[in-house]
């Protein structure tokens, strides 16, 4: 399907956590308005480290930002705050030299007269403090080498080895200086800090998306510089995350150490569950608000399935965001013209698996059969394996969340999991209602397009919109035979034979009528019905509609005399016809026995006129036409008609094509069908001698014929070798290939 321009506007959300409290609609703003006056009420001149624990997407840097808007709408008691993100730099050495520089840069601010010294000072501590760290690092590292390698390789090595001992015996004197000028310089900085008339606040967001390397190192170092007076750290991270992280930087446990580091930690609040559904059900209103999107919206079913499936996948702000962008994409690309090519409600289901458990929604492609099944199970050993797939896909999930994946396959897939069984008349709404149960719209939920070979909903809709114009719908109908989808066209106008206005019988049926003559064979298959048929059964189901038997038998004589049509006309008549000749029939007449009389003089009237032109002679279905033209009139006029037909050459080959028919046969271990031909001598002989036919066939050559030429004239011939070997016509199974 094309993507339209409007359709493609879809809304791609960042997951941005909003800055201020006018966008909050998850109730954070009264838990960071009173961080902001903890933060604000602190009045130690000592440090302090504050830390905010909550998941990913649980609101941690909302609330940060609506609690930093607190604090600036205080001028006079909010602090100097610095920001500072370890997850935008990489590596150690630019953890350190970032953090040590943005705190830094707000103290150069801090006031016009002390403000530059203290910087300095500052920027002195954490060069040596950095430098010092190199240096341990490089002692560390080569001291042990020289170790092993014995004071005998220096004499070996080039004058590289030189440079490298003096920095080893440089290394070793500054490492006995370190601690000594360390303290020192970190006392002078600490009552340099004591006169600042506002606290530091440090934040610090972010830190669980560092590795645990980093991690270590970043509380080892918030740990080494958090006794400086008049500076709060505002710590946010997942708890279980770093505490795992830190299980290795000293004896006691990640939670312990954190304790030590830590003062005094906030959880971030739950959210409210009201609230959250909330936000995800208006977002859905508005991305589904599109006419054609909600037609098919089923406030009841949506009820069902959100609150016993799709509700628990949505715990986070994060979760519908994410959710959300997802889902609008996907919208974009099923909405088609004024059309929508699947079910909303299943799309949200399926696209909830698709983002929070993906191999659920995978195994569901592979197990299609299964979930789409028609018709009742062979066995109850076919039961059990079903059921048995079935819970094979869903053990996919989290088990969390499995009885939850569970309740939306019993939603979406309503045939397996239901202890009784569905007729055909929910199969026909749920494919009007673009199911995923259905088999012939499950694939587009996977393949996010309509398969090849298919009709677009889009495509319905333009049928059902000309329902009252038979010359539009006949242009549709010649387009989709070009396509070589006419087939499937009528067998998904199937489902709408029932819920067509009856004002529109007459053009409608017209325009069936018209397009029979062409119709396409029977594709193989045991369960597949041939075009005719389900043009048949749309013509007689819409009109049933009709409660008067009299207005029914008007519309049919109205539409038959206005069509240029042959087959379909004389299939319908037939089907009337059939209710009357068979009184043990349960198929309801759908004329009267008058009307069905007078139906049968039109047909006779139109296959006379069709055997007066080529009309007859290029039937597709003439055999079916000649079969009723014999029992509806005398069989003298069809079997005259029949002899001069094969007069010609190309009659002849016309007789014997109308006359194939086939069948399909399956043996065990087969994966394919085998498709055998027949041609009955005794249908044959209704019209025509076989012996005259095998006569002009004698002097024809095989080799010049068309294939379907070459599959009849070889099939007659079969059969009058069975004749001639004293065999049934019924034999024809046993031909050889």
């Amino acid at each position: 399907m094309k993507i339209t321009e409007d359709a493609s506007k879809h809304k791609f959300s960042a997951d941005r956590p909003i800055i201020s409290g006018k966008d909050d609609l998850l109730g954070i703003t009264d838990f960071a308005e009173s961080l902001a006056s903890a933060i604000k009420g602190w009045k130690g001149k000592n440090s302090l480290v504050i830390a905010l624990y909550g998941t990913w997407g649980s609101g941690k840097t909302s609330v940060k930002n609506v609690a930093i808007e607190a604090l600036k709408k205080d001028d006079k008691n909010c602090p100097l705050m610095v920001e500072f993100n370890p997850w935008h730099w990489a590596g150690q050495e630019q953890l350190i030299e970032t953090f040590f520089n943005e705190i830094g840069s707000i103290l150069g601010k801090a006031d016009k007269t002390k403000g530059k010294k203290r910087a300095a000072k500052w920027k002195q501590y954490s060069t040596y403090l950095t430098i010092g760290t190199s240096i341990t690092k490089s002692a560390k590292t080569l001291l042990p080498l020289l170790g092993v390698l014995g004071a005998g390789f220096l004499d070996i090595v080039s004058n590289k080895m030189e440079e490298t001992s003096k920095l080893i015996k440089d290394s070793s004197e500054a490492l006995a200086m370190q601690e000594e000028n360390l303290n020192e310089m970190k006392n002078d900085l600490s009552s340099m800090m004591k006169t600042l008339k506002k606290p530091i606040l440090v934040i610090i967001d972010d830190i669980d998306r560092l590795s645990s390397t980093e991690i270590r190192l970043f509380f080892q170092l918030i740990k080494a510089n958090a006794d400086f007076p008049n500076l709060i750290y505002l710590l946010l991270f997942q708890r279980d995350i770093v505490e795992k992280s830190l299980e290795d930087i000293s004896p006691i446990s990640g939670g312990d150490f954190l304790e030590k580091i830590v003062q005094i930690g906030f959880d971030i609040p739950k959210i409210q569950r009201s609230r959250l559904n909330k936000i995800l059900t208006e977002s859905l209103r508005e991305l589904l608000s599109d006419k054609s999107i909600n037609k098919r919206y089923d406030e009841h079913r949506w009820d069902n399935i959100f609150i016993g499936g799709l509700q628990p996948f949505f715990d986070t702000l994060r979760d519908v965001h994410r959710f959300l962008s997802m889902l609008s994409f996907q919208v974009s690309l099923f909405r088609n013209k004024e059309s929508f090519e699947v079910n909303p409600i299943d799309l949200i289901a399926l696209e909830t698996l698709r983002t929070f458990e993906p191999k659920v929604y995978h195994g569901l492609f592979d197990i299609k059969y299964i979930l789409t099944r028609q018709g009742d199970s062979d066995s109850k050993s076919a039961e059990d394996n079903a059921h048995n797939a079935v819970e094979a896909v869903i053990n996919q999930s989290s088990e969390s969340k499995r009885t939850a994946v569970r309740e939306i396959l019993k939603q979406l897939f309503p045939y397996i999991f239901s202890m009784g069984r569905y007729d055909s008349g929910f199969e026909e709404k749920w494919f009007r209602d673009l199911r995923v149960c259905h088999p012939n719209v499950f694939d587009r939920y996977f393949h996010f397009t309509i398969p090849e070979g298919d009709i677009s909903q889009a495509e319905i809709d333009s049928i059902l919109d000309s329902a009252g114009n038979r010359e539009k719908l006949v242009s549709i109908f010649h387009s989709f035979n070009q396509r070589g989808i006419l087939d499937v066209v009528l067998e998904r106008l199937e489902a709408y034979k029932e819920h067509l206005d009856l004002k529109y019988a007459v053009p409608f049926i017209t325009a069936i009528f018209d397009i029979g003559d062409d119709l396409p064979e029977r594709q193989p298959g045991f369960y597949t019905i041939s075009p005719d048929s389900h043009a048949s059964r749309i013509v007689r189901w819409y009109l049933m509609k009709e409660t008067d038997i009299n207005k029914r038998g008007q519309i049919l004589k109205e539409a038959m005399h206005a069509t240029n049509g042959v087959y379909l006309p004389v299939s319908q008549t037939s089907w009337g016809e059939y209710s009357y000749e068979k009184p043990e029939a349960t198929v309801s007449p759908l004329v009267s026995l008058e009307t069905a009389n007078e139906l049968k003089g039109i047909c006779i009237n139109k296959i006379k006129d069709a055997s007066k032109s080529d009309i007859l002679r290029k039937n597709p279905h003439m055999f079916s036409v000649l079969y009723h033209w014999r029992k509806w009139s005398s069989p003298e006029e069809s079997q005259k008609w029949v002899n001069e037909l094969v007069q010609s050459r190309e009659g002849l080959l016309s007789f014997l094509t109308g006359c194939l028919s086939s069948s399909a046969s399956h043996s065990i271990g087969d994966y394919v069908e085998r498709i055998r031909w027949r041609i009955s001598l005794k249908n044959v002989e209704d019209f025509i001698s076989p012996d005259i036919i095998a006569e002009k066939l004698s002097s024809l050559r095989i080799d010049e014929l068309t294939e379907r030429e070459q599959k009849a004239v070889r099939t007659f011939q079969k059969a009058l070798k069975r004749r001639q070997e004293d065999k049934s016509d019924d034999d024809w199974r046993d031909d050889e290939e």
